[in-house]
């Protein structure tokens, strides 16, 4: 999905110089802690052809419904960060490139770190960071140019990205991007499927019913592995006035995720009918 992804947005003259069969994901983030709230990354190294040397690409979503016209600093503290962890593990250099995915609800320009500042003259511009980022706002694409890329996972994932603010818009499309998401790999499904059912407003059953049996099976699964880490996570954090916290909020994310029944919520979360009820009463209040 990665290699697709590069290919069709990043700008003609650096993916023609990336040999993308060397294209592999890396386990480090260089998000700050702060950046963390806002953003999430995905970093990629690459070889550009010809050469020895790696170029770092570095998939950066943000999380905001607005834009931020204090993005580029954001950026800016980014690829300091990363070239600073690289020098401290010692290793080689290597260029940074940032790519800003972002689905805001608000209209958002590029802007350079230099566009920030007003009234400065040319001569003193040379003292600010001058860097560049790529932009992809996938505001500007219509849900119809989004289906006809040739990744459908692709295209199921940059839907629920752009209308991942809309829970009522994620909840009517639900099975069509759930029969989109079904041509990615089984792990990057299971994110899908919990980032949807996290974000939308879903109908269980007449969703599950909606499709076939292995998309409604890794639904299924998936949902249970989500419920058992919620479960495991609350313990870990402890329990107040007796109730496990894990428990709760599973039952929090299924009654937020969609329309299951009381009786299924139970048997997910593996508490009573009496105490989903209770928790349903307490979120009406």
């Amino acid at each position: 999905m990665a290699v697709d992804y590069f290919k069709g947005y990043l700008p003609a003259f650096i993916s023609q110089q990336l040999n993308f069969s060397t294209l592999t994901q890396q386990p480090d983030t260089y998000l700050s802690d702060e950046l963390k709230k806002t953003m999430s990354d995905i970093v990629y190294s690459c070889r550009r052809k010809g050469s020895r040397s790696t170029v770092k690409v570095s998939l950066l979503i943000e999380h905001k419904s607005y834009s931020d016209k204090y993005t580029p600093i954001q950026i800016g503290s980014y690829i300091f960060s990363a070239l600073q962890k690289q020098a401290a593990n010692k290793e080689p250099l290597s260029l940074v490139i940032p790519v800003l995915l972002y689905h805001g609800k608000d209209k958002w320009q590029y802007r350079s770190l230099a566009g920030l500042f007003e009234d400065i003259e040319d001569d003193w511009k040379r003292y600010i960071p001058d860097f560049e980022y790529v932009y992809n706002n996938l505001g500007v694409l219509t849900d119809a140019e989004i289906e006809k890329l040739k990744n459908k996972f692709l295209a199921a994932s940059f839907l629920a990205l752009k209308h991942g603010f809309e829970k009522e818009w994620l909840g009517r499309n639900a099975v069509s991007l759930l029969l989109l998401a079904a041509a990615g790999p089984k792990e990057l499904q299971k994110g899908f499927i919990i980032y949807l059912y996290s974000r939308g407003k879903i109908e269980g059953k007449k969703v599950l019913n909606s499709l076939p049996e292995p998309i409604k099976k890794t639904i299924m699964n998936t949902l249970d592995i989500y419920i058992e880490k919620g479960r495991k996570e609350g313990i870990e954090k402890g329990i107040e006035k007796g109730i496990e916290k894990g428990k709760l909020q599973v039952v929090q994310n299924l009654l937020n995720a969609g329309k299951f029944t009381i009786a299924e919520i139970a048997g997910f979360a593996g508490v009573t009918e009496a105490f989903v009820k209770k928790v349903k009463g307490k979120k009406k209040r």
